[in-house]
């Protein structure tokens, strides 16, 4: 799988626009990305890599069993440090972080963030 980082780019600059727009949106926080596994995806190689560059690290190894299609994804949670909030800042740490997902079998599914 691929990513285009234009697309990548502009869709998060509109989403930042809307929030920006509305009332109190935070100058920092932390910011929180979901990464979903395919078939080749190796956990524990991404999460040492996140691990190693500072991220806290969530995994939800996938639950075939439980009848829920949500249980059934293998999805990593990533969350910064506390940041400056922007456009520019998020695209950064999603791009950087979304390059290093598709080398271990990971593509990117959103972000978010929790004002502080």
């Amino acid at each position: 799988m691929s990513v285009d980082y234009d697309v990548q780019k502009s869709e998060t600059e509109r989403r930042w626009r809307e929030i920006a727009e509305g009332p109190g949106a935070p100058s920092e926080g932390l910011l929180d990305l979901r990464f979903l596994g395919g078939p080749e995806a190796d956990a524990v190689e991404f999460m040492g890599w996140l691990e190693d560059r500072g991220y806290d690290v969530e995994h939800y190894a996938p639950d075939r069993e439980s009848g829920d299609p949500e249980d059934a994804l293998d999805v990593i949670e990533v969350q910064t440090e506390v940041m400056a909030l922007s456009a520019e800042s998020i695209h950064a740490e999603e791009r950087r972080t979304t390059e290093a997902a598709l080398r271990f079998g990971y593509h990117p599914d959103g972000w978010g963030f929790m004002g502080t």
